[in-house]
């Protein structure tokens, strides 16, 4: 049987599992399983198709070592029997321009397989529809384009007609949990605007809504649908906050200069936006300075601006000094 069979193969098994969830939870773990296999294999198979000859799959393998060819010219070889990760499945892929796989789906989908593996007895169906939907968006974007058949005549028609069904819900879901964080009165019209940005804290599924009754904010808590978590406001107010500035945060982690957002010392939340000195939650302006190591609060007229030591309490400053 060939990579590309045993791919098949695994993501039917996932079908045919959680179609009997209803009847054995213990399906529910099988489908996550069988689904990520089957796609993982399924992508596997373009890495084994674009080995050069006579490398030993090298793509494929996890293991590479340099060799001569009968011409004396280095090449690659792939040794051992352990293939590829998703992380380098992902590069090796991105680096053969393999474009339009929205990646992330299939990150998510490995991250729900081993939380489920080992943490979870029972998965929520809600977990289960999630996967469906990220297995049918990322069939439908690589077999077409990089397997030169479509999506039926890979799976069958009863398998792909049941994952579009599935990824149907899910978006039904998604627009029904989009709707009522819009509809929520938000303490700032930047939280209001970015919304649509609020995921899970903790599976980060995009399926979170305000628990029913709804309550004015602070009193505004939010339930996720896939997990089960109940998140607060204020820790809704944060996740939106880092979403929404999330590219300036990673140009100041990794480049260097002020991050936009930083936690406010009044309502000790990471809501606090520096270039308008404002807090969107507590809505405080111009907090006090802060010791950039320990947190403890500065003596105002002690802070110069342009001198990152007089940024730290004394006792941070004498061990940095010391260091």
């Amino acid at each position: 049987m060939s990579m590309l069979d045993n791919a098949v193969s695994s993501i039917r098994l996932g079908v045919e599992d959680f179609k009997a969830v209803s009847i054995d939870e213990a399906r529910a773990l099988s489908a996550i399983r069988n689904l990520t296999a089957g796609l993982l294999l399924m992508f596997k198979v373009k890495l084994q198709e674009l080995s050069p000859p006579g490398s030993g799959e090298a793509l494929l393998k996890q293991n590479v070592i340099p060799a001569l060819d009968a011409s004396g010219k280095p090449i690659w070889i792939g040794k051992g029997g352990k293939t590829v990760d998703v992380e380098s499945i992902i590069t090796r892929l991105d680096g053969l321009e393999v474009r339009g796989i929205e990646w992330n789906l299939l990150r998510k989908l490995t991250e729900m397989r081993n939380d489920v593996e080992h943490y979870y007895t029972r998965l929520p169906t809600s977990v289960l529809l999630e996967a469906m939907a990220a297995s049918f968006h990322l069939v439908q974007q690589f077999v077409p384009t990089y397997l030169n058949r479509t999506p039926v005549q890979l799976l069958g028609e009863s398998v792909w007609t049941f994952l579009t069904t599935q990824e149907s819900f899910y978006k039904r879901e998604h627009e029904i949990c989009q709707k009522a964080n819009k509809a929520v009165s938000w303490t700032h019209p930047l939280l209001a605007r970015s919304s649509t940005l609020l995921h899970c804290p903790t599976c980060h599924s995009e399926l979170i809504k305000p628990r029913a009754p709804v309550a004015p904010p602070p009193a505004t808590s939010f339930e996720c649908t896939c997990c089960g978590t109940v998140a607060q406001y204020e820790e809704a107010a944060e996740v939106i906050m880092t979403m929404h500035h999330y590219a300036d945060l990673y140009y100041a982690a990794t480049k260097g200069g002020e991050p936009p957002i930083s936690t406010c010392t009044r309502c000790t939340h990471y809501t606090y936006i520096n270039g308008d000195a404002l807090c969107v939650l507590c809505l405080g302006d111009s907090p006090a300075q802060v010791c950039l190591d320990c947190g403890a609060e500065l003596d105002h007229d002690k802070v110069d601006e342009c001198d990152d030591l007089t940024k730290l309490c004394d006792h941070c400053r004498y061990v940095t000094q010391m260091d």
